[in-house]
């Protein structure tokens, strides 16, 4: 059964908004191991974006983005 893990920096300064969207990101990248074999979580500013295989993408790379919560 595939399962994601969770690397993160810090985890006493990081601020509480930032946790749920670590939580939103794990369990959307555990509900796409079920339709790809890799999921890549990316960070940012504005909150998160998750990149997988996907065959019904032009390139190849499904995207999925995740606001950061306010």
């Amino acid at each position: 059964m595939p399962s994601a893990s969770v690397r993160t920096g810090n985890t006493r300064k990081r601020p509480v908004r930032i946790d749920t969207l670590v939580r939103e990101a794990a369990a959307a990248a555990s509900g796409l191991l079920n339709q790809s074999e890799r999921v890549l979580v990316v960070y940012d500013e504005g909150g998160a974006t998750l990149y997988y295989e996907s065959d019904d993408a032009e390139d190849g790379i499904g995207r999925r983005k995740l606001p950061r919560a306010s």
